[in-house]
């Protein structure tokens, strides 16, 4: 890739880092105003209860937001945030990724890791002649797999003596691989997982 090319995607992740951290402001303003709004209405609410009678039972708070909790789903919403807004600047580089030896970067998945260097596609080349087992394996980490899928995957290999009555019942201990799904299906998640890379222009070696 050639220096301006580089200097351009810079000046681009730049651009987009700026935009996306602007909306990130916003979301996070925003929430912070929803919670103090609740917190307020839920102080109002238990302003406006009346003093119990000797004999009524104490009200039970224990369901009621406390500060703690909220500033636990504070943080918890910047963290999802922060993901977010990487997955949209990565984004923003990928869909340019047009040539065979562009490189295609990898995005975080739900818990914020990164896919082992090992088994992510680091080019256009590749990425257009994954195979099926990387690709599955991929849709897997991003959990881009229907969970019916895998079940149907699963039975299959059970009916067709790959695996025993007990590693069927042993969902965690196995994967179906690739060749237990549909070609249909394959194309599909290959799909799926261009989406969501943001590569969706580019196209699967048959």
């Amino acid at each position: 890739m050639s220096e301006d090319r580089l200097e351009a995607l810079e000046k681009e992740i730049g651009a987009l880092k700026a935009i996306v951290s602007k909306q990130k402001d916003l979301l996070a303003k925003t929430g912070q105003q929803v919670l103090s709004l609740q917190v307020k209405n839920t102080k109002q609410q238990l302003d406006a209860i009346p003093p119990p009678p000797s004999l009524t039972p104490a009200i039970d708070t224990s369901d009621f937001a406390t500060n703690e909790d909220l500033v636990q789903l504070v943080g918890e919403l910047q963290g999802q945030l922060d993901i977010l807004e990487e997955k949209s600047v990565l984004r923003g580089i990928n869909v340019r990724q047009d040539n065979d030896d562009d490189l295609i970067v990898p995005l975080p998945n739900v818990d914020g890791d990164l896919p082992s260097s090992d088994v992510f596609t680091k080019t256009v080349a590749e990425f257009k002649a994954i195979s099926d087992d990387t690709l599955i394996e991929l849709c897997r980490f991003y959990q881009l797999l229907p969970q019916t899928a895998e079940l149907e995957a699963r039975i299959q290999a059970f009916v067709d003596g790959e695996i025993s009555k007990e590693e069927l019942d042993r969902k965690d201990d196995f994967h179906p691989p690739a060749h237990d799904y549909t070609q249909e299906q394959l194309n599909g998640y290959f799909k799926d997982l261009a989406e969501f890379l943001g590569v969706s222009h580019l196209k699967r070696e048959a």
